[in-house]
């Protein structure tokens, strides 16, 4: 059992936050090869937009920060009305893209069969090492979508095999009985293609590929990534040494909320970064988590006991966001909920649901609801209009991180 930690200091007895002037954010993406120059572009897109709390965002161009690692400036500048408590000083973020892409491209099958072995082998582990109605009991819409390749391809081969059937029972005697048969054959697979064609597009791949990835970190078979882990913690210590700021912000999207959890557990453990922080808290902010589909592998314990020492963590100050709409995450779902340790889990993290639905426009929000896929991605956006989150206003605006993790809890 690992030694108990103090739980986190109540709201009252910190001190009030200074406000900020100048921070940085570790950027964990989720598993997409694209790497930074991506990031970099979307992040780009969505600051230019009409930024629906107040301010300008100007992005700076992209960096490399020796051969892992990407940066670039956001400078957040008070405009169009900042209005309220929100303090109209300049700011400027230094983005940090903690890159992992390589790994993620060593792990993206693209050959059939190798796809078809990763899908045995999570349906096997969803069976036998997990078990659906454990998963059920925390969210019913995520196990849904961890079956929905399954439930796609029996469908797809059921119409396949049905069409090549009805083609086969058609009275065209010219063909004769073998013609006949290979004709309903061949449609039978141009049609079983042409399916997993469309669910390819639709991300069911991309979908099987993130849970084997996820089954491959619960059972130790990701190479190389306990190295980055390390080289991740030794760039966010440096940097603070070689170029203090106000506050540092650890923020993670999908998957790569997962892949930053030991990286965070390892800097709040180095005594350099205690000695670095000392006197503030860090910020760990989880967009659209999967935790339960890591913590409920057998072989995770030492993730689930990193998980247990954050929750606990006096000087760690975590939000994590999820939302109703995003079949992905376990919405609302404490990290270690349904393991053994839950029962010992600390106060963090806090938990925010995003109302989305209250941020986008009628026939915006109308074309978001007909790709529930593309809705895990909402928390990287920039809304229409105002509500109850904006990461650009929380990464990059005046306020600094800790008051709106106060703020959440009157949410």
């Amino acid at each position: 059992m690992p030694s108990p930690i103090p739980s986190a200091r109540s709201r009252a007895s910190v001190p009030a936050t200074p406000a900020v002037r100048r921070r940085r954010v570790h950027y964990f993406s989720g598993f997409d090869p694209r790497g930074a120059g991506h990031y970099h572009r979307l992040f780009s897109q969505q600051g230019e937009r009409p930024q629906p709390g107040g301010g300008r965002i100007v992005t700076g161009e992209r960096q490399r920060a020796g051969e892992r690692f990407h940066q670039w400036t956001v400078d957040w500048s008070p405009q169009d009305g900042v209005a309220g408590d929100v303090p109209a000083t300049p700011v400027r973020t230094e983005q940090v893209f903690m890159s992992w892409d390589d790994i993620i491209r060593r792990h993206w099958s693209r050959q059939p069969l190798a796809l078809l072995r990763e899908f045995a082998r999570v349906h096997v582990a969803m069976l036998r090492d997990v078990g659906l109605r454990r998963m059920h009991a925390l969210r019913p819409t995520a196990l849904l979508t961890a079956l929905l390749p399954l439930l796609y391809l029996l469908a797809t081969l059921l119409v396949g095999g049905f069409v090549a059937a009805a083609v086969a029972a058609l009275p065209l005697t010219a063909l004769g009985q073998t013609g006949l048969r290979t004709v309903a054959t061949g449609v039978g697979l141009a049609l079983v293609g042409m399916l997993v064609s469309i669910g390819a597009q639709a991300g069911l791949f991309w979908l099987m590929r993130i849970y084997h990835f996820t089954l491959c970190l619960g059972r130790g078979e990701v190479e190389g990534l306990d190295g980055r882990i390390r080289e991740w913690v030794e760039h966010v210590i440096e940097r603070q040494q070689a170029d203090p700021v106000d506050e540092v912000v650890l923020a993670g999207h999908s998957v790569g909320t997962l892949v930053m959890v030991e990286a965070v557990d390892a800097l709040m453990r180095d005594p350099r970064w205690q000695a670095l922080q000392a006197g503030r808290r860090t910020g760990m902010l989880t967009l659209g988590q999967c935790y339960p589909a890591l913590t409920l592998l057998p072989g995770a314990g030492a993730f689930r006991e990193a998980l247990l020492r954050l929750s606990r963590h006096p000087d760690l100050v975590w939000l994590d966001v999820s939302a109703a709409i995003d079949p992905m995450c376990f919405v609302r779902t404490a990290p270690l909920a349904g393991t053994e340790l839950a029962p010992q889990a600390g106060p963090l993290p806090r938990q925010r649901a995003a109302s989305f639905f209250q941020m986008y426009d009628p026939l915006h929000w109308a074309a978001i609801r007909r790709d529930k896929l593309q809705a895990h991605f909402l928390y990287l956006m920039t809304p229409d209009r105002a509500g109850n989150f904006d990461l650009f206003a929380m990464l990059y605006g005046p306020r600094p991180f800790e008051q709106q993790f106060a703020d959440s809890r009157r949410r």
